[in-house]
C-alpha cells in the first residue's frame, strides 16, 4: 500500500504506529518515518508523530530500566545508552522539524504539549519553550502560552488552607498572567494579542467562585481590558458581541448602547456587526433604534443587507403600528436585491395572516402576485392557508397552484401531484380534471423530474403515497 500511495502521510503513520505497537519494533516505525519524511519534508503531521514516537520509546526504555534495577539486575552501557534514555532522539527529531518548518509558532508549541505528557522531560519542555521565545518574539501564540504557564506556577508554602487564602494565591497566580499580559499588548500589539488577553479575562470571570473579592477583581479586569483595546481601535470585531453581552447581563444599558453604536462605527461595512448592535438595542428598547436602522443600510452593501431588513422587520412588527410595518415591507420589497424581495414577500405573507387575518392575506398575495421573483415556499404558504379556512374555495386553490406552476411546474414534480391529489380529495374538487393535469405535467417536466413524477403518480394512484 505505501509503495503504491507514498504520497498520503496518514497511510505512513498508520505503518509506524503498526510497527511500533502491535509487532513492538521501534526500529522499524523509525525508518518508517524517515522514509516518509523522504518523500514529505515537510509534513507537520509526520514530524509531531515521529517525535511521539520516539518519546514512546524512551519511556518504554525507561520503565525496563526500573524493572531491572529493581530485580537488581547488572545494566550494561550499550543496552541503555544514556542519550536515548534522556530523549535525545526526540529532541533531535524535534530541532529537525522547527528547522523544515520555520515561522509556525502553533507547530513550534504542539511540540511542547507532546512532551507534557511524558513525566520525563522537563529539560526538553525548557528548551522548546526558549526556542519558542527566540523564534517567535513577536507572536501572540507565544505570549499567550507564556502568560497562562503562571497560573502553574507553585504556590508559595502556607500552613493556611482556608478559602481566602486559596482565593489570595489564586488573585496572585492571575496577577502575574496579567503583568505578562501587560507586556505582551506593548510588544505586539496587535488585534490578536488583544484577542488572546481579552479571552484569557472571560474565561477566568466565567469560572465559578464563592469568594466576591475574586470576582469583582476579574470582572474589573475584563472590562478595564475591553475598554482599553477599543481605545487603541485594537478591539477584534467578534469581541464586541462578548462585550456587549457582559455588559447587558451587568445591568449597564447606557454603555452597552455606546458600545454598539461605536462598534457599528469602526465596523461600518460589517453586517454581523450592525446585526449584533441592533438586536443589544432592541433588547434594551433604546431610542435609538430606528435611526440606527437607518444608518445601517446607508453603509452595508444592499446584496448583503438581508438579515438586517428581516431584524427590522420583526422589530417593526412588535413595536410599531400595522400601517407603519406595512410601508416598512412595501419599502423592502423595493430593493434591487432578488433574494431579498423573495424572502420579504414570505414574511409579509406570514405578517399579514397574523395583523388581519385571511382577508388580509389574500390582498397582500393578490398584489404580489405579479411581481417577480417568486419562491415556491410562497404559494405553498397561501395555499395552507386557503386550506385552514372552515370552507377552503375550490376556485381559489386552483388559482394559486395555476400561478404556482406558471413559475415552477418545470421543475417541480411534487407541484403537480399536490394539485392533482387537490382535485381528488377537496369537496369541491374535480377529479375528472386529472388526466388533464397529469397530461399537463408530462408535457412541461424535464428529465428525473420525469421519473419522479411517474414513479410518484403510480404511488399515488395504488394509495401508498
Amino acid at each position: 500500500m505505501l509503495a503504491i500511495h507514498p504520497d498520503k502521510p496518514a497511510l505512513w503513520i498508520m505503518a509506524a504506529k503498526w510497527e511500533m505497537e502491535d509487532r513492538l519494533s521501534s526500529e522499524n516505525a523509525r525508518h518508517l518515518f524517515l522514509r516518509a519524511l523522504r518523500f514529505h519534508p515537510e509534513s507537520q503531521k509526520l514530524y509531531q508523530e515521529y517525535f511521539r514516537m520516539e518519546l514512546m520509546h524512551t519511556e518504554k526504555i525507561r520503565r525496563e530500566m526500573e524493572l531491572l534495577e529493581a530485580a537488581k539486575l547488572q545494566l550494561g552501557e550499550s543496552d541503555y545508552p544514556e542519550e536515548i534514555v534522556r530523549g535525545e532522539l526526540a529532541r533531535i527529531v524535534y530541532k529537525n522539524a522547527i528547522h523544515k518548518v520555520p515561522g509556525n509558532a502553533e507547530f513550534h508549541l504542539s511540540f511542547w504539549t507532546i512532551a507534557a505528557l511524558f513525566n520525563f522531560t522537563p529539560e526538553l519542555q525548557k528548551e522548546i519553550v526558549e526556542d519558542l521565545q527566540t523564534l517567535h518574539t513577536s507572536h501572540a501564540l507565544t505570549w499567550d502560552f507564556m502568560a497562562r504557564r503562571e497560573l502553574e506556577a507553585e504556590s508559595l508554602p502556607s500552613t493556611d488552607c482556608s478559602k481566602q487564602t486559596k482565593a489570595s494565591e489564586v488573585v496572585r497566580k492571575e496577577e502575574r498572567c496579567w503583568t505578562v499580559y501587560e507586556e505582551a499588548v506593548v510588544s505586539v500589539p496587535t488585534e490578536a494579542m488583544w484577542e488572546c488577553y481579552i479571552n484569557f479575562c472571560l474565561e477566568r470571570l466565567k469560572r465559578k467562585t464563592n469568594n466576591e473579592d475574586l470576582r469583582r477583581k476579574r470582572l474589573e479586569k475584563v472590562l478595564s481590558v475591553f475598554d482599553r483595546a477599543s481605545e487603541t481601535s485594537l478591539l477584534p470585531q467578534a469581541l464586541y458581541k462578548q462585550w456587549l453581552r457582559l455588559l447587558v447581563d451587568l445591568g449597564d444599558g447606557e454603555k452597552a448602547v455606546r458600545v454598539a453604536e461605536n462598534g457599528s462605527k469602526c465596523f461600518s461595512n460589517s453586517v454581523e456587526m450592525w446585526q449584533n448592535s441592533l438586536q443589544v438595542l432592541i433588547e434594551l428598547q433604546s431610542a435609538g433604534v430606528s435611526r440606527l436602522f437607518q444608518e445601517a443600510f446607508c453603509q452595508v452593501a444592499p446584496v448583503d443587507s438581508l438579515p438586517l431588513w428581516v431584524l427590522w422587520l420583526e422589530w417593526s412588527e412588535g413595536t410599531n403600528s400595522a400601517d407603519e410595518t406595512e410601508k416598512l415591507y412595501q419599502c423592502a420589497l423595493q430593493t434591487p436585491v432578488p433574494a431579498i424581495c423573495v424572502t420579504v414577500k414570505e414574511k409579509y405573507l406570514d405578517w399579514a395572516l397574523r395583523a388581519g387575518g385571511y382577508r388580509k392575506a389574500r390582498k397582500v398575495f393578490t398584489s404580489l402576485q405579479e411581481n417577480r421573483p417568486f419562491s415556491l415556499e410562497f404559494f405553498r404558504k397561501i395555499i395552507v392557508i386557503e386550506k385552514e379556512q372552515e370552507c377552503s374555495k375550490m376556485h381559489h386553490l386552483r388559482e394559486y397552484y395555476e400561478r404556482a406552476l406558471r413559475e415552477f411546474g418545470s421543475t417541480s414534480a411534487d407541484l403537480w401531484l399536490e394539485y392533482i391529489e387537490e382535485e381528488r380529495s377537496h369537496p369541491h374538487g374535480r377529479p375528472e380534471h386529472t388526466g388533464q393535469i397529469h397530461w399537463r405535467a408530462m408535457k412541461t417536466l424535464q428529465g428525473v423530474d420525469v421519473e419522479r413524477f411517474v414513479s410518484r403518480f403510480t404511488l399515488l394512484q395504488t394509495g401508498h403515497l
